[in-house]
């Protein structure tokens, strides 16, 4: 019964949730999938039509290289209009096609493209195509220029210089060229699409027991009598709630989710993978709120998480959403490469509702289900290639040497100690991402480090777990106290030793007449929370969890979400946990 309970209190979230990430989900993916196909002798892509140049020495443009300069010119100054379209590829030509009528725009046969290149990461356009073509009518070049905003620039280049190859060579190299597209759209239009489905459709039935149970309480308060209405046994009926196995289930795919999402951040936009997981999350909280017990989202730890995937994910989630990650615990935060190869789970191979059944090799050499802990993949820099295949680049890991101390304030920032040197995730911002030894990732002002270059990368590289040792939450409270003392370390620095102890203003909080139990849905543990004169970050962050899902959490859990506060939070839950035991033990002896 305390599993059903769950649906009354989340019926709203549930109804809300749902009917939006289906509507946004399924048409995001259809727009994909009808602007970017590949078959065997035509392929078509998304595109935006950023400019065409005319190659000509009166308007400064003798080079290739001039007119990229141009179109940065432009950039800067906000002067570039783009249109979308679809770009065709065939064996004889070059079509441009209009997004919504297919009507054809431009058609430049394949003996008229003289040059094909990609400009990657040199204007807000990351994935820039540019075509130099001319005719024989023409008496100058044009140079075009697309941004390729839904499958990466490479793989049209890819795709067109094999075209251009066959119809110079007369050979027939293109077919194999596009099976690596074919296998990456591949992975993007089945497996994640499946994944995706399976996902909906379970929120979906959520939503409906949620409906059915509410129904089903508002009858049994306003009836007098016991005996059952019309109609009671079907509600009965559709009130159940999913098994346990199923609950499973839709955890595993959610967790396939984030690892394919992460693998294929580069390769899909409209929606991006950021905003794919932002929307997963929604799901993923109904379901830690339905699922009866607490534990049950911790356990799942198969299929792992690829590195990647956990740093994809710290990268973008919210607050909000950070917090809900913590709380799931090691299954879900810590990496497979972490893991000792003895405790890595089995090979994971999802079952789709429709019946597909993908390729199990697929999975097999995938980065969640090969890496391990005797293995250098710490900060592994691994994407999609463009051929299809998982790879990963150790060389092209950049590091970072600090210059001042600098304290986190929050759960985003992190510590960091002058002359430390670290990991660079992410240089795309005023906040640098890195990376420190304990494996600890989080976000430092760019103007207090200088990139290094390290003779001996693999020097730095101390995995966060011993791989030799089991995992225990001895480790994890050992890994707390360190970071602690770090800050401590930086604030005696950073104050020249000096510190005192702040004056505080006390104030007397009564003890509350909220009662908190294993029972409590939402808003009495928010209330709760509130009356204890917790912060209001603290409120927030935990008022996302019923009763029972709050007394399962352990010290270092509270203090990785809540920072100093957590075990003010953990000493009130342990006597609020007492008092109970002492009322049932009173209740049992009368």
């Amino acid at each position: 019964m305390s599993t059903i309970l769950c649906f009354s209190v989340n019926m709203g979230c549930c109804c809300l949730i749902c009917p939006c990430l289906c509507l946004f989900l399924s048409e995001q993916r259809k727009k994909y999938s009808n602007s970017n196909v590949i078959m065997q002798e035509t392929s078509q892509y998304h595109v935006q039509h950023l400019s065409t140049f005319i190659m000509d020495k009166s308007e400064s443009i003798a080079t290739v290289d001039d007119a990229i300069k141009k179109l940065k010119l432009l950039d800067s100054k906000d002067k570039i209009w783009t249109q979308e379209m679809l770009l065709q590829v065939t064996d004889k030509s070059i079509k441009l096609l209009d997004s919504e009528t297919k009507e054809e725009l431009e058609i430049f046969p394949l003996a008229t493209v003289h040059h094909c290149q990609t400009l990657l990461n040199q204007t807000r356009y990351p994935s820039i195509l540019l075509l130099v073509c001319q005719d024989s009518e023409q008496h100058k070049p044009d140079i075009h220029f697309f941004y390729c905003d839904e499958v990466e620039a490479e793989m049209v280049h890819a795709d067109i210089d094999s075209a251009l190859g066959d119809n110079t060579c007369g050979k027939k190299m293109r077919p194999q060229t596009l099976k690596p597209c074919v296998f990456t759209l591949f992975v993007i239009q089945q497996i994640l699409n499946c994944a995706l489905d399976d996902i909906e459709i379970f929120v979906a039935r959520l939503h409906k027991v949620a409906e059915a149970f509410a129904q089903l309480n508002q009858r049994n308060r306003s009836k007098k009598n016991k005996k059952r209405g019309p109609a009671e046994g079907m509600l009965t009926l559709r009130a159940k709630p999913p098994s346990e196995g199923e609950f499973i289930d839709c955890l595993q795919k959610l967790k396939l989710s984030f690892n394919l999402l992460a693998k294929l951040k580069k390769h899909i936009q409209n929606p991006s993978a950021a905003e794919l997981v932002h929307f997963l999350f929604g799901p993923l909280e109904l379901i830690l709120q339905s699922c009866g017990s607490p534990e049950l989202p911790r356990v799942v730890i198969s299929p792992h998480l690829s590195r990647d995937a956990v740093d994809f994910l710290r990268g973008h989630l919210t607050p909000k959403e950070m917090t809900i990650f913590e709380l799931l615990g090691d299954c879900w935060t810590r990496p497979r490469a972490d893991w000792p190869k003895d405790q890595c789970a089995p090979l994971y191979v999802p079952k789709f509702r429709n019946g597909w059944e993908p390729p199990v090799e697929l999975f097999r050499s995938s980065p969640w289900e090969t890496e391990s802990a005797g293995a250098p993949f710490f900060g592994s820099q691994s994407s999609l290639s463009s051929n299809g295949s998982f790879s990963t680049s150790p060389a092209s890991r950049k590091y970072a040497k600090i210059r001042y101390h600098f304290v986190a304030r929050n759960a985003n920032e992190l510590s960091v100690l002058q002359d430390e040197v670290l990991e660079v995730l992410e240089d795309d911002k005023q906040w640098w991402k890195l990376r420190n030894r304990s494996g600890q990732a989080g976000y430092v002002p760019y103007n207090i480090l200088d990139v290094v270059k390290l003779e001996d990368p693999h020097a730095f590289i101390d995995p966060p777990y011993s791989p030799g040792a089991p995992y225990s939450p001895v480790n994890t409270c050992t890994h707390y106290k360190a970071m602690d003392k770090v800050n401590d370390e930086l604030l005696m620095l950073i104050t020249g030793n000096k510190i005192q102890q702040p004056a505080r203003n006390f104030k007397v909080v009564r003890q509350s007449a909220v009662p908190l139990t294993f029972d409590s849905n939402l808003a009495e543990v928010t209330n709760w929370l509130n009356a204890k004169g917790f912060s209001k970050p603290t409120v927030e962050r935990l008022g996302i969890l019923t009763g029972a899902q709050l007394f399962s959490l352990n010290k270092d859990n509270l203090k990785a979400v809540c920072g100093d506060e957590g075990s003010r939070v953990y000493s009130q839950i342990t006597v609020q946990k007492s008092q109970l035991e002492v009322r049932n033990t009173s209740s049992s002896t009368i």
